[in-house]
């Protein structure tokens, strides 16, 4: 069987013949021969975006004929860590799918293979509340009908004031400054009172004297 292999360096791929029950231990050997990477067990291989672990070097690869596998180097942890772990520097971080139920496991792969949506997008997704999904999933389909009947800018501009008075955009913070004073070089209105003309007109008063009637 002749699967391709692919690292990170742009315009590096190597073809790999392996047996048709090749063993994952087997798999990571010739990728880590072929990619340059000593010893072999610091080769990370990655497989239809799921990471073939080194616990499973004695099971067969869920290998398919044509498949592209992805290898990287694992770097050895600095001196000063003391678990002495290899350190994945190379890839981002993936979706921890042990934790997954089957039903959430079966949606992550229907949107990564069959739609074809980046596992950093599925992964921000996961993270992000329900509620949060649901009013964007619920605006984005809002948006699409106002697209529709020729209302679309309408119903941006109206969002975007509503979401100004909802989520709080428009609330200014105490000592900040105001949209007005920066656009306007930070003079003040004409007519303005602030403390600094107050404190200066009870000084003027206190020279001046008591007020007589």
């Amino acid at each position: 069987m002749r699967v391709t292999l692919r690292s990170l360096r742009i315009g590096w791929s190597a073809i790999l013949d392996v047996p048709d029950k090749c063993l994952v231990g087997e798999l990571r050997a010739e990728a880590a021969k072929a990619a340059g990477i000593e010893p072999a067990g610091r080769a990370k291989l990655v497989l239809r975006g799921a990471p073939l672990q080194a616990r499973d070097d004695a099971q067969i690869a869920p290998l398919k004929p044509g498949d592209t596998v992805l290898v990287s180097a694992l770097h050895s942890a600095p001196s000063g860590d003391r678990t002495g772990a290899a350190v994945d520097v190379t890839l981002p971080a993936r979706i921890n799918r042990s934790g997954l139920s089957p039903r959430q496991l079966r949606a992550v792969r229907f949107l990564q293979f069959t739609c074809g949506v980046p596992e950093p997008v599925i992964h921000a997704a996961m993270r992000t509340k329900k509620r949060t999904l649901a009013t964007l999933a619920a605006w984005c389909v809002a948006w699409y009908w106002a697209i529709r009947v020729e209302f679309g800018a309408v119903f941006v501009i109206v969002s975007a004031m509503v979401a100004i008075f909802t989520v709080g955009l428009g609330t200014r913070k105490e000592g900040e400054a105001s949209a007005y004073s920066i656009f306007n070089g930070f003079n003040e209105l004409p007519g303005a009172f602030n403390a600094a003309q107050l404190d200066d007109q009870m000084r003027n008063r206190g020279e001046q004297g008591p007020y007589v009637d």
